[in-house]
């Protein structure tokens, strides 16, 4: 457990906002129940589960966007999250790393 909030707490000093990336979404869960189960972590700005246009169901992924980077802490100190009996898999988003000549959109000169 000690390894694991170390790693949440280098994640959390890396990421610049507090946003939750979950994987294993159950096919028959949606942005709202992922909403309701994080919102007992604290506010909820926002919540995204994409969906696959051919299929119609979501790809099984989505990101949570929390207020605070503590209510983010919360989340990742949390070992099991649960929705419709399967098991979530959490983890804070990561930047985006740049290679070579490769700009963000903050960079680019409009």
């Amino acid at each position: 457990m000690a390894a694991s909030a170390v790693r949440g707490a280098v994640a959390l000093r890396t990421t610049g906002r507090p946003v939750a990336f979950v994987r294993k979404i159950p096919w028959t869960a949606a942005a709202s129940e992922l909403r309701e189960h994080f919102a007992q972590f604290g506010h909820i700005r926002k919540c995204t589960v994409p969906f696959d246009r051919e299929t119609g169901f979501h790809r099984g992924m989505g990101w949570v966007h929390f207020s605070s980077e503590e209510e983010l802490h919360n989340v990742l100190q949390q070992e099991n999250h649960v929705i419709d009996g399967v098991k979530l898999h959490v983890q804070a988003q990561r930047r985006k790393v740049l290679q070579g000549d490769q700009t963000s959109d903050e960079e680019k000169d409009f």
